[in-house]
């Protein structure tokens, strides 16, 4: 008897800081999981990096300016100077000599000062820019979908985590009415012991069972505990945060036919979209490399001052026309737009695979809805008999007409009947989450 109130107070133990925990419902755990968990977190900041290459890419539309400059401290003050006659003389009457007198070519000085400002306004490449802008734009669409995608994972997994500590919180109540159960048996065998009307071995055998027992609700307590930590780093807060879940509502969702699925999965399904904007992507880079072949022409201009030269003016504008083209490039661009078309080529095909398998695995989700959906009513109507079963006893039991080990038995069956249906109840309820997951719909 001591090793059972002993037994009894470490469960208590175990399970008595949910008594202190938090109520959340699933909504708060999801909506807080959606806010705070780390992953989704990063995922949010590489739509944030994703989309500032639409502006890199935009500024490309707009000429380019660009400012250069340079200043020299001269330390040789000699003038370079062409000598009178040095290149020759002209014959005649009167030789001439070249030059006629001593030329300056380069006046010295000690300050030399370059600069020019540069500006380059693209025009044949603009149309390639823009397809680079929408290529850009298709990065963020591609971003926001996978964030989407991310947002849908940790909804389900938050759902998964809960519902599998409902029903590990079910198991434990059943272990310790079966636990309660043994020890009113073998309570009951100590007095036959005693009147000397029962065999030993059999209280050797329900003490094995009860050892059994209890080692099953400590296995569950520690799923429970498992099960909490797992849901609290969705939740973006410490392991160690007790939680008690809140019971869900006994309405279950309707299963609406399969081709209501079907069709909202053809718009709605998050890796048909993804594919779409990868082809989507994929046909840009085909545009953008047959560009490739289009001459490169440019409007130029700029503002250029030195002071080096004396004899040149020291500022000069100039405007004009920049024309470039790659004649020969050893079939560079043909390949590079042979890369594009077989990236093309794969992304249709993944999009067409990805329609195909979506499709099967709507079909394949919907099935086990329905299949989980048929288990409910025999649940149901199992638990219900243990629950006229155990008013039954219990009744016979106020009327002096029935042991307390009776209705023990009875309540023991009743929990793992309840504990039955609980498990169909939520296997349902993931089967129909699977199905809005599968068609981008899960809230």
């Amino acid at each position: 008897m001591k090793c059972r109130i002993v037994f009894v107070l470490c469960i208590f133990v175990s399970i008595s800081p949910s008594l202190r925990a938090q109520m959340i419902t699933l909504a708060q755990a999801q909506e807080q999981a959606i806010q705070q968990n780390r992953r989704l977190k990063i995922a949010r900041y590489k739509v944030d990096e994703t989309s500032y290459k639409i502006t890199e890419a935009r500024s490309r539309l707009y000429p380019l300016i660009v400012a250069n400059g340079m200043y020299t401290y001269n330390g040789v003050t000699q003038d370079l100077t062409l000598p009178r006659g040095s290149i020759g003389v002209l014959p005649g009457a009167t030789p001439i000599p070249l030059p006629q007198q001593d030329l300056t070519l380069f006046r010295a000085k000690h300050h030399l000062f370059l600069g020019n400002v540069l500006a380059y306004q693209p025009i044949s490449l603009l149309g390639k820019i823009k397809d680079g802008i929408k290529v850009a734009q298709a990065d963020v669409d591609l971003a926001n979908t996978q964030v989407s995608q991310a947002e849908l994972a940790i909804r389900q997994g938050v759902e998964k985590l809960y519902f599998g500590l409902l029903i590990a919180q079910k198991q434990q109540q059943q272990a310790l009415a079966t636990i309660a159960l043994t020890q009113a048996k073998l309570y009951d065998l100590e007095s036959t012991l005693l009147a000397g009307k029962t065999d030993p071995v059999n209280k050797v055998g329900l003490q094995a069972d009860l050892a059994n027992q209890q080692q099953q609700l400590l296995q569950t307590n520690n799923q429970i505990e498992d099960y909490t930590a797992d849901l609290n780093e969705l939740m973006g807060q410490p392991t160690g945060t007790a939680l008690t879940p809140t019971p869900l509502a006994d309405s279950l969702p309707v299963l609406p036919p399969v081709e209501t699925f079907l069709e909202r999965a053809k718009s709605g399904n998050l890796e048909v979209r993804q594919a779409d904007q990868t082809s989507q992507k994929a046909s840009l880079g085909v545009q953008a490399a047959r560009k490739d072949y289009i001459p490169t022409v440019g409007a130029v201009g700029g503002y250029l001052f030195q002071n080096v030269i004396s004899d040149l003016p020291q500022s000069n504008y100039f405007l004009g026309l920049q024309v470039s083209y790659n004649i020969v490039d050893f079939g560079r661009r043909k390949a590079s737009l042979n890369q594009r078309l077989s990236q093309q080529k794969q992304a249709d095909e993944n999009r067409q695979y990805t329609q195909e398998h979506i499709t099967g695995e709507v079909e394949k989700a919907y099935r086990k809805a329905r299949q989980a959906a048929a288990l409910l009513p025999v649940a149901a109507q199992a638990a219900q008999y243990r629950r006229d079963e155990f008013k039954l006893k219990n009744d016979r039991l106020i009327a002096g007409l029935a042991l307390k080990r009776d209705v023990l038995e009875t309540q023991a069956a009743l929990t793992k009947a309840e504990v039955d249906l609980y498990a169909a109840q939520l296997a349902y309820r993931l089967a129909v989450s699977d199905l809005h997951l599968l068609t981008g719909t899960l809230r």
